[in-house]
């Protein structure tokens, strides 16, 4: 009877994985931890990233920047080119701040699904302007 109990107790404890599936693992050395979005309109959208990247240094963590570029019709053809040419997964849920010169942010922070960012409307070149932010 306590065979019994125990294998109800396993079968309950996996039935979740086996429905719903294991959820795939990254190592963090794979991810693309992006800390700024830049957008740019014109005749095509040209989309920017800013990586952050946490290096150990002798007074304590400083951080270094990657830049990741990608154009296109729209903003999903400009972030699957980023996506073709970065080795590393993208992850978007730490976006700080948005650049942009676009009149119209709305399509973008649901694109790319962002949520409470600070966003910087700005005249002058989006990709110049998000190296300057060092927050």
């Amino acid at each position: 009877m306590k065979v019994l109990k125990h294998l109800i107790i396993i079968f309950v404890l996996l039935l979740p994985m086996i429905i719903f599936g294991v959820p795939p693992y990254v190592e963090l050395n794979d991810l693309a931890i992006i800390r700024g979005v830049g957008v740019s309109c014109g005749k095509e959208v040209n989309l920017y990233f800013q990586e952050i990247i946490p290096t150990k240094a002798d007074n304590g963590i400083t951080y270094q920047y990657e830049y990741y570029q990608g154009s296109g019709k729209n903003i999903n053809d400009a972030l699957k080119k980023i996506e073709l040419k970065t080795k590393k997964e993208l992850y978007l849920s730490k976006v700080k701040f948005l650049v942009t010169n676009c009149t119209k942010t709305n399509k973008i922070n649901k694109n790319l699904k962002l949520d409470d960012i600070k966003v910087y409307h700005i005249q002058e070149d989006v990709i110049d302007y998000l190296k300057k932010i060092k927050q």
